[in-house]
């Protein structure tokens, strides 16, 4: 086995588990806010920070609704690509 591929299966297993970690925190998501009637007063899930930009190192705590909206859905994206492109290469497709 060559090192590129030693670096992939070492990239997959990497990835492979936030990918499910964050479709697992996404689905119980949609499913919770969905038997509330998608009221977002109710913290759910696992914390998520925004960057503060303002020089110092505190990061302002994301509301229930933009961890729905915004949080959720892009890192479920990002990993779920990412993973995408990692068996595409191991199969030697790309």
């Amino acid at each position: 086995m060559s090192d590129d591929r030693i670096q992939l299966w070492i990239a997959l297993c990497i990835v492979g588990p936030f990918c499910a970690y964050y479709w697992y925190w996404f689905i119980r998501s949609i499913i919770f806010y969905s038997r509330n009637g998608f009221n977002f007063t109710e913290e759910f899930g696992p914390e998520a920070y925004w960057a503060d930009r303002g020089g110092d190192d505190d990061c302002v705590l994301m509301k229930p609704k933009e961890k729905f909206f915004i949080a959720g859905p892009t890192f479920v994206l990002v990993t779920s690509v990412m993973l995408i492109f990692l068996v595409l290469a191991l199969m030697g497709i790309i």
